[in-house]
């Protein structure tokens, strides 16, 4: 029969694993910031739209027959009209990743806070277990004098 490994010590192994999920978190946290993270294509983006916008128009106004305005106006306003919604979505999903690149780096600072809070009050709690009453001989709780 296979040995049985002795059980570790349950303290121990709660900071290990408290340690290895902090890790993973923490890692999980870089790479959705790497993500979100401004890149150096977005600034050009809307330019390049507007560009391949005027050109799409262009080239919809040159090859609609001119003989008829009916269909030469239709087909200029669609073409507007769809260039507008295009550019009015591309705008709206980079004024979104803005926002969730702010909530990011807000939610960060704050999780920063909290865990230096978390750090100070577990050093205080240690200090006060070990500041405590102690034991006397005969198992009752004495107060050390000050």
């Amino acid at each position: 029969m296979s040995e049985l490994l002795p059980p570790r010590d349950p303290k121990m192994l709660l900071t290990e694993v408290t340690a290895r999920i902090k890790i993973k978190d923490i890692q999980r946290l870089y790479e959705l910031r790497d993500r979100v993270a401004v890149k150096w294509y977005e600034s050009g983006l809307v330019a390049l739209l507007f560009v391949a916008a005027l050109t799409f128009l262009a080239i919809v106004l040159r090859l609609v027959p001119n003989p008829n305005p009916l269909v030469r106006n239709f087909v200029a306003g669609s073409s507007i009209a769809l260039i507008v919604i295009v550019t009015a979505i591309l705008e709206f999903l980079l004024w979104k990743f803005s926002a969730l690149r702010t909530l990011y780096e807000q939610q960060s600072r704050m999780i920063e806070e909290l865990d230096k809070d978390l750090a100070k009050l577990r050093h205080e709690i240690a200090a006060l277990v070990q500041a405590g009453p102690e034991e006397g001989k005969d198992g009752t709780a004495q107060s050390r004098p000050n």
